[in-house]
């Protein structure tokens, strides 16, 4: 009795197991365009990995693989519209928008409770505003390398905007959703700044040694990342001095470190 009894208890565990290490891949129908998520099916809070401008969730995959080993929750990547395999509807295509179609995607696959982030980059400027829609849903979140709210000033959004000018029409035909975010730009900077000072969720801001930009620029978004990060006092600000912009690429160990110990902090 008792060796049929420790057999069903193992063939349970095994099932368990088997379930937490399923891999989904799918496509999600927000309404006027469907999205491409990579799942990792899990048990708790999903940890959920926006991309930096120009990337689609590919950029995660081995981070992912690395930290599947450290946690058994559900890892959720995906490619924002007109990226990767997601599809785009031109005529709505915003931040607003595409926060608010996450969300209902996050919906449909009954991701309903709460959830925790890691944001690359730009990336940061979608989480700030998810956060800003449902603050009490976002547990925390790590930031790698984003554009804080006190470098991409009005300004420098639009400087920044102006470099693509003569180069629109070529990335129209290379990539429609980097051309939409070149388009859309200065009002992502401006929703940013808008979403920014309101926000109370617990952070982890990790900075490059080695930024995206150059001269006086570099450490003008050294400066602002790190004022960004030191100004509550529920963020934790961490300098990888000898990586570059991906610097999940460069010190993925630092990365891992830090989503593990805030996630299991605020879970």
């Amino acid at each position: 009795m008792k060796t049929r009894y420790s057999l069903i208890i193992a063939m349970m565990m095994l099932f368990q197991t088997m379930a937490i290490c399923q891999t989904k891949d799918t496509l999600v129908d927000v309404g006027s365009h469907k999205l491409h998520f990579t799942i990792k099916a899990g048990i708790g809070v999903p940890i959920i990995f926006e991309s930096g401008a120009g990337n689609d969730g590919s950029v995660w995959k081995e981070i992912c693989k690395k930290l599947s080993h450290r946690t058994n929750a559900p890892l959720i990547t995906y490619d924002r519209a007109g990226f990767g395999k997601s599809e785009i509807d031109s005529n709505h295509v915003n931040i607003t928008n595409e926060v608010n179609d996450l969300y209902s995607a996050l919906k449909i696959l009954k991701f309903t409770e709460n959830y925790f982030f890691v944001a690359h980059s730009l990336g940061g400027n979608y989480v700030m505003k998810f956060i800003s829609n449902s603050p009490k849903k976002v547990k925390g979140a790590v930031f790698i390398d984003i554009v804080s709210p006190y470098f991409m000033t009005p300004k420098r959004a639009s400087y920044t905007k102006e470099l693509f000018r003569d180069s629109i029409q070529a990335i129209k035909k290379e990539s429609i959703g980097f051309y939409h975010l070149v388009l859309n730009y200065e009002n992502t900077s401006e929703i940013m700044r808008q979403v920014a000072p309101a926000i109370e969720t617990p952070l982890t801001i990790i900075a490059s040694g080695i930024t995206p930009f150059e001269g006086e620029d570099r450490q003008d978004f050294k400066d602002a990342l790190k004022r960004f990060a030191m100004e509550k006092k529920n963020r934790t600000y961490i300098l990888a001095e000898k990586a570059e912009h991906y610097v999940f690429y460069d010190d993925p160990q630092l990365v891992i470190d830090e989503i593990i110990r805030l996630y299991h902090q605020v879970k």
